[in-house]
């Protein structure tokens, strides 16, 4: 009797052809994050790791194409086939402030050089001065209906009682949600290292004190799209997508769209959301 007669046949070691092979199947999650820098040539878009906030719709194509919308910053694809996709991330929402601050954009009625009456009536401000405070109280009390203000002693002799004005790039940019909070109605939110998605209609302000200003603030609008690759396999996988970040703001000359308060490479990051001295605010649901 050989040995070929003796042992078993080893059937482990083959497979037939209609046997069933699990597909293989994976999971991706993407976080949407404001970028800054897109003005720069390297580094580009760098990830400022705030989650973007508001409705976002985000597309994969690759072994499948299948979208979701998020208002979270986050996103996952469940069960998806393994392979490499293609990830579109567009903003889909809209916001009140937003779209208010928008019509106003190549205006010079907060111009340096120009005086100005607030829409309400109820203040003005002389010309040469910097007028970004200005700009938020008009376009806030025009969406709210009230908007904050700031009364201050007159510290010259000739010039008595109180004064009051918008409230105040500084006063945006302060972690102070108390009582004799500047800015009542409106909550300084922890945004750093995606504690809480930052929204479009939030009043992005950051302090840097100078003898025309206290700052400089503006509205974040809509981020860019954004894109991005990922290889899944039947794990789960992470990735993050950047949407370059926008702000609405009044310069000395005009109402402006453009990366202000995502910008790392100028004046050593003093306009970036990342900057110490950075403050996000967000209206009251209540107020709303």
């Amino acid at each position: 009797m050989t040995t070929t007669e003796i042992l078993p046949p080893n059937d482990a070691s083959r497979q037939d052809f209609d046997a069933v092979v699990a597909p293989c199947s994976g999971e991706l999650t993407v976080s949407l994050h404001y970028g800054n820098d897109a003005d720069t040539v390297l580094p580009y878009m760098r990830d400022s790791q705030v989650l973007v906030g508001g409705e976002v719709t985000v597309k994969i194509s690759g072994p499948i194409r299948r979208e979701e919308s998020t208002t979270t910053g986050e996103v996952t694809f469940s069960n998806i086939p393994c392979g490499q996709y293609v990830i579109e991330a567009m903003f889909t929402g809209t916001d009140a402030l937003v779209e208010r601050a928008l019509l106003e954009v190549g205006s010079t009625r907060w111009a340096f050089v120009e005086k100005v009456k607030s829409f309400d009536g109820k203040m003005s401000m002389r010309h040469g001065t910097n007028k970004c405070n200005f700009f938020i109280y008009d376009m806030i009390e025009q969406v709210y209906g009230s908007s904050p203000a700031y009364t201050y002693a007159r510290r010259w002799s000739w010039l008595r009682g109180d004064n009051t004005v918008p409230a105040l790039a500084r006063h945006w940019a302060e972690e102070d949600n108390s009582e004799s909070d500047p800015t009542p109605e409106w909550q300084n939110i922890q945004f750093q290292n995606g504690r809480n998605p930052v929204s479009p209609g939030s009043i992005l302000a950051i302090e840097s004190q100078s003898a025309l200003a206290s700052g400089h603030v503006g509205i974040i609008t809509y981020p860019e799209d954004g894109q991005g690759l990922a290889q899944v396999t039947n794990a789960c996988h992470h990735t993050v997508v950047i949407m370059q970040g926008k702000t609405i703001s009044a310069n000395a000359r005009q109402i402006v769209n453009n990366d202000w308060g995502f910008r790392t490479s100028e004046d050593d990051g003093e306009r970036s959301i990342n900057y110490p001295s950075a403050g996000v605010e967000v209206k009251n649901e209540e107020e709303k």
